[in-house]
This record gives C-alpha cells, sequence and structure tokens, in this order.
C-alpha cells in the first residue's frame, strides 16, 4: 500500500525542520521500504544504514529545540506532547488540540498520571485563535524561527575559546583546499611519517623530501633543507625574513600587521604561506604515490603562476 502525506503534513515537516520538500530523484538513506516517512517514531534497526541510525539516535538531542507555538491547535497532535500514552485517556491517537476544543470550551477527560495531570492543566490556560500553529528552534535560551546548522552546530559542540592563529588561517580571499590543508598543519593531523609509526603502522621513518631526517610535521615546515629552500623563495618574495621552524613560523603569520594600509601585502603574505604548505605537501605526496620528484625552482614556478 502506497501512502501519501497530506499537505497539512508535510507544512508541518517543513516548519519543523526548516527543510523544504523536492522532488525526485534524492538521494537514498538507505532506509529499507521507507519505513523512515515518520522520523519522529522510527527507532533505529540493524536493517537501516549506518546513517539513516546515526540520524535516528539524534532524536533525544533535537526534540527538544523545537518548540510548537500554539494558535489555532489543527497541526498540535496531543500523541506528541504525551508521548504516545494519550489512548490512556480515551484520546484517538490522532487528535489534535483543537479537536479538544468546543466552542471555547475544553473537553477534557480525567488525567490519570502526574504528566497528564500537568499537561491538562496547562491546555485549560490557552486559548485558541485562528492563526495557524508554526515552530521555531529554541538554542541556549534564544529563538529563532529559521534553522541554521551553523547555530546548531556550535549549540552541539559547546563553546570554544578562539586562538590566536584563526585569522591566519581561515582569512579573506582564500583558497579553501590550502587554508584546509594549513588548519591540518597547524593542528598536527596530516598523516606524517611519526604519526603513522605512533599507529603502528611500518613504514620508513625518514623524511620524503630529504632523505635524510625523521619524518614530521615540525620537520617538514621547516628543518627540512628542501621545503626550506621553497618557503626562502617564496617569503623573501613576500619582504619576509622567513623562520626554520614551524613555531617561529606561525607567530610571524600571527603577528603581520592588520592596519588598513597593510592589509593587501598581509592578504598576499598569508596566501603565499598556505600555498607552501599545499604545494610542499603536494609534493611530499606525489614522491610517496606516484614516483614523481620536483626541483624548488619547478615547485616554486609552479606556486608562483
Amino acid at each position: 500500500m502506497q501512502y501519501r502525506m497530506s499537505a497539512q503534513e508535510i507544512d508541518t515537516i517543513q516548519a519543523s525542520t526548516g527543510m523544504t520538500c523536492g522532488t525526485l530523484p534524492v538521494r537514498y538513506l538507505g532506509v529499507l521500504k521507507g519505513s523512515i516517512h515518520n522520523y519522529w517514531t522510527t527507532k533505529p534497526s540493524t536493517s537501516f544504514t549506518w546513517l539513516a541510525n546515526k540520524l535516528l539516535k539524534l532524536k533525544t538531542v533535537v526534540y527538544p529545540l523545537i518548540k510548537l507555538r500554539l494558535q489555532n491547535g489543527t497541526s498540535a497532535s496531543l500523541t506528541t506532547f504525551l508521548n504516545n500514552s494519550s489512548s490512556r485517556l480515551g484520546i484517538p491517537a490522532a487528535a489534535t488540540v483543537a479537536s479538544l476544543s468546543w466552542n471555547g470550551m475544553w473537553q477534557l477527560p480525567s488525567a490519570r498520571t502526574e504528566q497528564q495531570l500537568q499537561l491538562l492543566t496547562y491546555l485549560t490556560t490557552v486559548t485558541l485563535n485562528q492563526e495557524q500553529d508554526y515552530y521555531e528552534w529554541e538554542l541556549a535560551g534564544k529563538t529563532v524561527s529559521k534553522y541554521s546548522t551553523g547555530d546548531v552546530y556550535t549549540y552541539l559542540r559547546g563553546e570554544i575559546a578562539d586562538v590566536n592563529w584563526s585569522k591566519s588561517i581561515w582569512s579573506s580571499y582564500e583558497i579553501p583546499r590550502h587554508s584546509f590543508l594549513a588548519w591540518l598543519v597547524i593542528n598536527n593531523r596530516c598523516p606524517t611519517r611519526d604519526r603513522l609509526i605512533g599507529w603502528g603502522i611500518q613504514v620508513s621513518p625518514l623524511c620524503l623530501l630529504c632523505n635524510l631526517h625523521s619524518e614530521s610535521r615540525n620537520h617538514l615546515f621547516y628543518e627540512c633543507g628542501y621545503s626550506f629552500d621553497l618557503w626562502n623563495l617564496v617569503a623573501t618574495k613576500c619582504g619576509l625574513t622567513p623562520c626554520r621552524d614551524w613555531d617561529g613560523t606561525v607567530f610571524q603569520m600571527i603577528a603581520l600587521p592588520r592596519s588598513k594600509s597593510r592589509r593587501h601585502s598581509t592578504l598576499l603574505t598569508l596566501l603565499a604561506w598556505k600555498s607552501t604548505i599545499y604545494w610542499t605537501w603536494n609534493e611530499r605526496n606525489s614522491r610517496l604515490h606516484q614516483n614523481s620528484f620536483r626541483s624548488v625552482d619547478s615547485l616554486f614556478v609552479a606556486l608562483d603562476r
């Protein structure tokens, strides 16, 4: 039997999730036979994909953030308010708040639990009107009418203090892949050989660029003779005296002047620094995976272009 949602159901879902109604084809999440059509009542299952189960497990986190604002009560299901226990009150599962009001008077059965008593007591304080019910997001006490992925992510993650290098990594007019790699490097998250060995992977510890010393983040940037020669060419062209160590280089980038008169010079230096990181790592990987070797001069030409 094919299930077709009503226009009211579609409007409710759009209002409560912030999503718009699309058309087929859509990306399939891997749920069998469409049994996730009701997100709020479907439970995780071994027959669902990892992604679908992950989304279902987030219900308890997301649900308290969605606030239904009662107006006419026609889209507010009492089952939702009572966590599917409305049948114990003798109320139909599909009953809405509006269906319990007649000529401004509430037609309510006797409560059998403390939760039901609290709900029914609250309903007696509500006066329905002619406006449509609507949903809002409430994050950390702040109510918003539109969904923001960034705001929800920040709420779930919690506030994290800014680091002093953030403006050097995420700057204006950046090249996204260069900034992202620089962010990985500054957090020492690239799979350098010292990290691979620390994970128990059997690899040579030698740097793929100089083949003389153990490879690590700090060695690649810029204790290694090859990478420092490249950075020296770039930094000199930017009017900067290069440091031979990573921490000193990061401090230089943080200390670049931010005044309006020097803004363009600073922006260019940051772009050049992150490009050097990108092309240094690119050369390292080319030697590892493609057995391809470029000289410092040829790599500088590619970077400069």
